[in-house]
């Protein structure tokens, strides 16, 4: 500010030596320079507009968590205003209601607006809208269906964001996760702010961490500099070199080259190095407690045999074990436990049975870390270190509920053992299947030793009612009518809770009971993780879930089995799954803690791709296989619902 008096101070002595006319004109330019100056230095700023007071009015109440009354505002707006601005108020109180997740007074809206009325940008977010309720309703080909109509995303107001998530969510709901990973992929290119972007690369790391090492490897069709073959990519590397860190960069390295500017590489990789330096240290001993002495002894056996197998494979620096036999009494765990930690455990594998563990559950404290072998079934804070793996029936229960949703079927009828095994089951599946928008209509119960299942499958079925209603008729008319039983037409699908031997039998009772056109879905227990396809063709079109270690034909589950073979051939036949269970639980004790880091989240193991929950329960997402030809036969991510019986039986 000093400078400028001075130059005015020379400009007026060097004007002051000229003529009068030419000072004068002088004086006038400088003048005008001067406010040329001064709005130059000092320009107003324009005003922002002000913010439409419905808008902000709404926005209030979003801050303040009310959904409802921002969207009411719009609504209220709605009934006074001139009749072309009454939709897009009502679609502006729509999308708040969805932030809400608010469905069934969204449901309302959108069905007070008629699609026919609406312009081309008013079309897109009302197929947005609606997209949003097929997802919450769990109806993801609906949901891609309504999508599907807008044709160019990128005009949308947010350049298609919201529209590339719905897809991605739709993807992951049928268990495409490929799919969901390539939307998700088309979204980060959207994304500027770098939470959001590192959030939704998390979300293409959790898509892509579902799918297996062979998939991953099969799937990659793009070469570098492919995005998505890079994703692919990266989490295979990271995968396999999670136990070494030096290896892992000199892998890094390379797909840096091969992948120069991948988005990753300014967002999640960062991250997820930052995670690797919080890595602990391993347990140098692991105290392994099982009951290898009484009635569960074999299957100790097989859990031990497998424990051992990833010792002797294990590429980090191998702990001490030591196996501990706490027999079948639940009441001595408590000593044994204390025992192993006195001897130096640092971790302690096990114990197996419910029993045991409800004892270490009732403990006040845990001083060691423990990984129990068994699920107890019941709510725990998880304050305790004690972490639960096992092969829970009820888990596998409720991934059945959510493929038989994914693919579309909300009508169940269930054929369970009438056992209390059976029902527990039954519960979880029924449970869950509820909580997707699903029903149980009906339940046939058999009795495991039976060879004849016409009774609960008719009684599922509801062919009693038609023959009640054929006998009804004839006494009516006192005559005999030709009659073919009708069964109930609103089931959609099957929910089958058997092992082998029956399932060999129930699977053509259905068919010779009219039913042969109902999918069936099943757990693992139809399988005895044995081909042998002379019998099990009886079996052909039931879907069922099962472990990596059983359905897998190649890549390393298969190599696993195959050393298990040369190793134990006479246990090979028995105990694969409990084997597998031991092989995992071996795998993942250095890794429990990192489990609950985004970066590391999931563990590809022999027992199903695994993952925790805060209460320190060990989860297994399985894989899917459909029976052909007597012949397990793997579904790939590619693959969308299961085929129709008739599309794959030879001609």
């Amino acid at each position: 500010m000093h400078k400028r008096p001075y130059l005015i101070t020379i400009a007026s002595y060097k004007l002051s030596k000229l003529p009068e006319f030419v000072y004068r004109l002088y004086s006038l330019l400088f003048v005008a320079v001067l406010a040329i100056t001064a709005c130059t230095t000092a320009p107003e700023r324009p005003q922002p507009p002000a913010e439409d007071p419905l808008a902000h009015a709404a926005r209030v109440n979003v801050e303040r968590g009310d959904y409802l009354a921002a969207a009411q505002l719009y609504l209220n707006e709605s009934k006074t205003a001139p009749e072309k601005q009454r939709i897009p108020l009502r679609l502006s109180a729509a999308e708040y209601l969805a932030e809400g997740q608010l469905w069934e007074q969204m449901a309302q809206v959108l069905d007070s607006i008629d699609p026919g009325r609406l312009d081309p940008l008013q079309q897109n977010r009302y197929q947005l809208l609606d997209a949003q309720r097929a997802l919450a309703g769990h109806q993801p080909d609906v949901a891609l269906q309504l999508l599907q109509k807008i044709s160019n995303p990128e005009s949308l107001p947010d350049h298609g964001q919201r529209y590339y998530q719905l897809r991605a969510e739709a993807y992951a709901m049928t268990g495409n996760a490929l799919e969901a990973a390539r939307q998700l992929i088309w979204l980060d290119g959207l994304l500027e702010d770098q939470q959001q972007k590192l959030d939704n690369q998390y979300r293409i790391w959790k898509q892509l961490s579902t799918l297996s090492d062979v998939s991953l490897q099969q799937l990659r069709t793009s070469p570098p500099p492919d995005p998505l073959s890079g994703w692919m990519e990266l989490v295979l590397i990271t995968r396999q070199n999670r136990t070494n860190r030096q290896q892992w960069a000199v892998e890094l390295d390379s797909w840096r080259s091969r992948y120069p500017g991948h988005s990753a590489e300014t967002a999640l990789l960062p991250d997820i190095l930052n995670q690797v330096a919080r890595f602990g240290a391993r347990a140098k001993q692991i105290a392994i407690l099982l009951p290898l002495s009484g009635r569960t002894g074999e299957s100790a056996a097989a859990i031990r045999d497998g424990i051992m197998a990833a010792y002797y494979q294990d590429e980090l620096e191998t702990p001490e074990l030591r196996f501990y036999d706490t027999g079948g009494n639940p009441q001595s765990i408590g000593s044994v436990y204390q025992q192993a930690v006195e001897d130096g455990a640092e971790f302690v594998l096990g114990p197996l049975l419910k029993d045991s563990i409800q004892q270490l559950e009732q403990s006040a404290q845990l001083p060691v870390a423990v990984l129990a072998l068994n699920q107890t079934g019941e709510e725990h804070a998880g304050e305790l270190p004690l972490y639960h793996f096992g092969l829970a029936p009820e888990d596998e229960a409720r991934q059945v509920a959510e493929r038989t949703i994914n693919d579309g079927h909300r009508q169940v009828i269930a054929l369970v053992p009438d056992t209390g095994w059976g029902q527990r089951v039954l519960t979880a599946f029924q449970e869950q299947l509820s909580s997707l928008g699903g029903e149980v209509l009906e339940t046939g119960r058999y009795t495991p030793s039976s060879a004849d299942f016409k009774a609960p499958i008719q009684a599922a079925l509801n062919l009693d009612t038609s023959k009640n209603r054929h006998r009804s008729l004839q006494r009516l008319l006192g005559q005999k009518l030709e009659y073919e039983p009708r069964r109930r037409q609103d089931a959609e699908a099957v929910f089958l809770l058997a092992f082998p031997k029956q399932a060999r039998q129930i699977k053509p009772q259905l068919r010779f009971h009219h039913a042969g056109d109902i999918p069936v879905y099943s757990t693992s227990h139809v399988f005895s993780a044995t081909s042998t396809a002379s019998i099990d063709r009886d079996m052909d079109g039931l879907l069922f879930c099962d472990i990596p270690w059983v359905l897998d034909d190649e890549g390393p589950w298969a190599d696993q089995r195959e050393k298990l073979r040369s190793a134990w051939p006479g246990r090979n036949q028995h105990h694969q799954r409990l084997f597998a269970l031991g092989f995992d639980a071996y795998q993942v004790i250095p890794w429990l803690d990192t489990l609950s880091m985004p970066g590391f989240a999931s563990f590809p193991g022999a027992t199903g791709i695994l993952t925790l929950d805060q209460r320190k329960q060990v989860h297994r997402a399985l894989e899917w296989a459909q029976f052909r030809e007597g012949i397990p036969q793997k579904f790939t991510s590619r693959e969308g619902h299961h085929e129709p019986e008739e599309d794959w039986q030879p001609r």
